[in-house]
This record gives structure tokens, C-alpha cells and sequence, in this order.
């Protein structure tokens, strides 16, 4: 069942009813809260805060499944840019500060690694949303137009109201 989740929101992704900014927007935001590493109160706010924009929610989504496996390679590298981050001696007193606000802890902000995979998605979504917005212009057209013709497609869109269905009774 988690195959045809995961297949069903990549078709859903590349043949919603969305402009192509949208699309680019989600996949870059996907990135930001992919890299993220959840369980703690700063991934859900930041998940929170991109599906509030006008952006494509299944690219998001798929996006987000896609750069968690990848920040799994990148922890090595996002836990030593947050240790840059929060051994800086000018910023001590702001993380001293935010430490002591109510709820802020839970964000877990002062781990290397949540600090770094912010600091890096929030680096890197500017520029991916400016690579991909090319991408997905040039290739989503023709790409929606030969997901539509085959009958999985058709068989993993109706699978979301046979899913419904099968919960309603």
C-alpha cells in the first residue's frame, strides 16, 4: 500500500491542476522541510508554515519524501554547519535567549544537526525553485500528457476514491 501512496502522489504531483510555479514552489519547500529531521516541534511549524502558501501540496509531499532519504546522506554535513552556527560567540547571547522562551526547546533548534539541515534547506530553496521552475515548464506538459494516457494512472488517481470509499463503511 505504501507503493501505491507514493506512486499515486507523484501522479497526483505532475497532473494536478496547478501553474508551473506552484509545482517548482513545492518541490523546493519539500526540500526545506525534507532536510529537516522531524520529531521535534521545528519540522511541523515549518511543515505548517509551506502548506499555508499557494503551492502545489502533492509536490510538496513527494518533494519531502524524496530529500528526507537524501538528508540521511547529509547529516555529517548539516550537524557540522550547525555546530559552526551555534559555537559562534557574537550569537550566544540569542541562543541563550530563545532557549529560555516558552516551547522554543521543544523546536529543538540548539541540536547541530536540526540547525544545520535549516540553515542549508533555507540556503538552498531559493536556488531550487529557480533550477526547477525550468524543469517543470519544459517537461511537465509532455509528461502529464503520457501519465494520462496509461490506465495505471487513471487505476492510481481512482484509487484515492475507492480508499474513501472503503473508509466511509
Amino acid at each position: 500500500m505504501f507503493i501505491v501512496k507514493s506512486l499515486r502522489l507523484f501522479i497526483r504531483a505532475l497532473t494536478a491542476e496547478c501553474s508551473h510555479r506552484q509545482i517548482a514552489a513545492g518541490i523546493a519547500c519539500g526540500l526545506l522541510v525534507g532536510l529537516i529531521p522531524k520529531g521535534n516541534l521545528l519540522a511541523l511549524l515549518v511543515l505548517m508554515g509551506v502548506s499555508s502558501f499557494s503551492i502545489s501540496l502533492p509536490a510538496l509531499f513527494f518533494s519531502t519524501f524524496l530529500f528526507s532519504w537524501l538528508a540521511i546522506s547529509l547529516d555529517s554535513v548539516c550537524a557540522k554547519l550547525g555546530e559552526f552556527v551555534l559555537t559562534q560567540e557574537s550569537l550566544q547571547p540569542l541562543w541563550i535567549w530563545l532557549y529560555s522562551r516558552p516551547l522554543v526547546p521543544w523546536t529543538d533548534f540548539n541540536n547541530t544537526a536540526v540547525m544545520g539541515s535549516l540553515l542549508l534547506g533555507c540556503l538552498l530553496s531559493l536556488p531550487a525553485y529557480c533550477c526547477i521552475l525550468p524543469l517543470v515548464r519544459k517537461y511537465e506538459p509532455a509528461i502529464t500528457a503520457r501519465i494520462r494516457k496509461y490506465r495505471v494512472a487513471t487505476w492510481l488517481w481512482g484509487a484515492e476514491w475507492a480508499e474513501k470509499i472503503h473508509s466511509a463503511v
